[in-house]
């Protein structure tokens, strides 16, 4: 059995692992509503999931690729619901709203795009070269948190729990895209998973506790 027989079960993989990742998002906001306030939280992750996953369904209709579809209608529905109630707790509302006024004008100037764009193939070279930069934008995003990391000689910033949830999901899709021979998939999960294995090692290097966890705190806030 080579690695092409696998292509289903490891398809399944992914997309499991994907929606147990958007669900820990179902802890986040359970704080917000216990403490009754998302205090200075930030609503970007729940709307950069939405615009993450809104453009990766666009790329899995236009490419038809049940499986992501799949995920991703699952995610854009789970990164709708979190933003909603991430809404209803914050105190602000008017920065939630700019943001989201942005994601919708974006997808309307996309739908416009791919209501006119009649060559099917441009469209789905297009929408991966978009929903790849972006997920390579956001896989970079711990960028910072390395340097800081190596600075302070401590891992107790990284959450270890995700950042191994993000290997898993990104090995999955990169194997995925592989075997699939699409490069919008493999590449940037392909670079997510190196940079989650990076963030693992530093746990060998460097212990999880510092000297100064009050200003790791603030340096990464």
């Amino acid at each position: 059995m080579n690695l092409f027989d696998l292509k289903e079960p490891i398809a399944y993989l992914a997309v499991a692992t994907t929606i147990l990742q958007f669900l820990s998002g179902i802890l986040v906001c359970k704080q917000y509503v216990a403490n009754k306030t998302t205090a200075e939280a930030s609503s970007f992750p729940f709307i950069a999931g939405v615009l993450s996953c809104g453009i990766w369904l666009l790329y899995g209709l236009t490419k038809r690729n049940d499986k992501i579809v799949t995920v991703n209608t699952i995610g854009l529905v789970l990164m709708i619901s979190y933003s909603v109630i991430f809404y209803f707790y914050t105190f602000k509302k008017s920065a939630v709203l700019r943001q989201c006024t942005f994601t919708i004008i974006f997808f309307l100037i996309l739908l416009g795009y791919i209501s006119v764009e009649e060559d099917n193939e441009n469209l789905v070279i297009r929408l991966g070269s978009l929903a790849s930069s972006f997920t390579i934008v956001t896989v970079a995003a711990p960028l910072s948190k390395l340097l800081h990391v190596i600075r302070v000689k401590s891992t107790e910033c990284l959450p270890f729990p995700m950042i191994l949830m993000s290997l898993f999901v990104s090995a999955f899709w990169y194997l995925y895209g592989y075997i699939d021979q699409d490069l919008f998939v493999a590449v940037p999960n392909f670079i997510g998973m190196v940079l989650a294995m990076v963030q693992l090692v530093l746990f060998l290097i460097f212990p999880s506790t510092s000297h100064s966890s009050k200003q790791c705190k603030s340096t990464i806030a």
